[in-house]
């Protein structure tokens, strides 16, 4: 049966539709895989790390989750195509079908960032303090991460340098208050000045009433939530562009269905 006027153009735009969709899957695929390899990020996450069986953060799962819907919207895009170029109903069907669940699934992202954002907010100082007691200078990745913070935001432990006052670091680090990328650095321009950090003035910067101009004053926690919440609004931001366009796909091969 020939189609009408406006069935014609519901098949080309959802047609093109499914162009624009297949590159939103390539796009969720890329920014997953990115968000995992990211040097910056991936050092950073490791001060969000769940637990210590689990070496990723929640943000680092969400990044899995988003690799795995982008799998699934390059996949559904071809029954989308194939369904709108043959006319076969039974496809179209498939595809809404299939654009629903990712949707649904998108939405669990979205809801997951959200409450993993508000959880991990709730939980991150107690679990830094305790971290970095037990395990700063001990735990190679975790004592780079610390370092990475400290160089990049220019703070010092959690809340200040007293954080470091009844760590098992500072009973072995014979006389210093404080790891030494809490204190301005020479070379604080360089990329890997945490892993070498040179003091401006050592002994200075380690004295208990060290200034501001030796020693950093203010501690990691807000810049480390300030990175988290905008981490955070990425994931969301992305998986609402994404739902926007499956919305759009489901209308249209609902329309082209009717007309078949």
């Amino acid at each position: 049966m020939a189609l009408s006027c406006g069935a014609k153009c519901a098949k080309g735009v959802l047609i093109a539709f499914n162009l624009i969709f297949w590159l939103s899957g390539c796009a969720l695929i890329a920014f997953g895989i990115y968000m995992l390899i990211e040097e910056e990020k991936t050092t950073l996450f490791r001060l969000f790390s769940t637990d210590d069986y689990y070496k990723y953060s929640n943000l680092q799962y969400l990044s899995f989750a988003l690799i795995l819907i982008g799998g699934l919207v390059f996949i559904v895009g071809f029954f989308g195509c194939c369904g709108a170029m043959q006319e076969n109903k039974c496809m179209l069907v498939v595809y809404f079908l299939f654009l629903f669940i990712i949707l649904a699934a998108e939405l669990a992202v979205g809801v997951l960032a959200i409450l993993f954002q508000d959880k991990e907010m709730n939980e991150m100082e107690g679990k830094l303090k305790e971290k970095l007691k037990q395990k700063y200078g001990s735990e190679i990745q975790f004592t780079q991460a610390v370092d990475f913070a400290q160089t990049k935001f220019n703070c010092c432990g959690v809340r200040d340098g007293g954080d470091y006052s009844d760590s098992i670091w500072k009973q072995r680090s014979e006389g210093r208050n404080v790891s030494p990328t809490c204190c301005t650095l020479k070379n604080a321009k360089q990329a890997d000045a945490y892993l070498n950090p040179q003091p401006l003035n050592e002994s200075l910067c380690q004295k208990e009433d060290s200034n501001s101009q030796y020693r950093h004053q203010t501690g990691c926690k807000m810049k480390l939530e300030g990175f988290f919440r905008n981490e955070s609004m990425l994931f969301i931001a992305i998986g609402c562009g994404v739902a926007v366009l499956e919305i759009f796909g489901m209308i249209f091969s609902v329309c082209l269905c009717r007309e078949i």
